[in-house]
């Protein structure tokens, strides 16, 4: 089917339910994946209408590498009123931003205090899953935008050595501070290979934030 069609069906369907938005989705994916050009998906990405960028994010983060000519078109989709693009924004940030994007890597950071329990969730596996540099560029970037930010304290620990000693962990699991917590339970789902004491800990723990990541991790794992 003709790429150009398969697009300009997803944007005449109103029924954001209907069965056939989600099989056309799939197929225009398929020719993003085959070298239908980038600047199509824009058009989904830039729309006002919730449905359309939803559609458009879903898309982008199932390219891979691929998709990286469009960072500049998602990097506001993590500020989107629907908490679905926020999620898979999320994604293409992980595999697209490099040490540069300093603002876009500190924006995910921030977004472990979003309104969304699955947001946050998406926000904590980035945490888990980037790499070094990526959260020394975040981390850099708060320190001169927003020194305020509780996240500079929780990135200096998260990216020190206290985060791969046991005892450091759990006791970060204790603090009273629920973000504290939250990055103590990203440590402790990276360590549990080595040493799941602290990961067992989490596990009993009455926070839902702390409860809801290491469920999820053992659903994964």
């Amino acid at each position: 089917m003709d790429p150009q069609i398969l697009l300009e069906d997803i944007l005449a369907e109103v029924d954001p339910n209907s069965p056939r938005v989600g099989t056309l989705t799939n197929k225009l994916l398929e020719e993003f994946q085959q070298g239908y050009p980038l600047d199509n998906l824009r058009l989904l990405l830039r729309s006002e209408n919730e449905r359309l960028v939803n559609t458009g994010i879903w898309i982008a983060s199932e390219l891979g590498e691929w998709g990286k000519p469009l960072l500049n078109d998602v990097s506001p989709l993590l500020k989107h009123p629907a908490k679905r693009v926020r999620y898979f924004a999320i994604d293409c940030i992980l595999l697209w931003a490099a040490p540069p994007n300093r603002f876009e890597l500190a924006s995910v950071v921030a977004l472990m205090d979003d309104s969304e329990a699955a947001v946050r969730m998406k926000a904590m596996d980035f945490l888990c899953r980037a790499s070094k540099e990526q959260l020394l560029a975040g981390l850099a970037y708060l320190e001169d935008t927003e020194p305020e930010s509780t996240h500079i304290r929780g990135l200096h620990w998260f990216l020190g050595s206290s985060r791969t000693n046991p005892k450091e962990v759990i006791s970060a699991l204790q603090s009273a501070e629920s973000l504290c917590r939250k990055y103590g339970v990203v440590a402790a789902t990276q360590m549990s290979k080595e040493n799941m004491e602290p990961l067992l800990y989490a596990s009993s723990m009455d926070d839902p934030d702390v409860k809801r990541f290491t469920e999820r991790h053992a659903a994964i794992a």
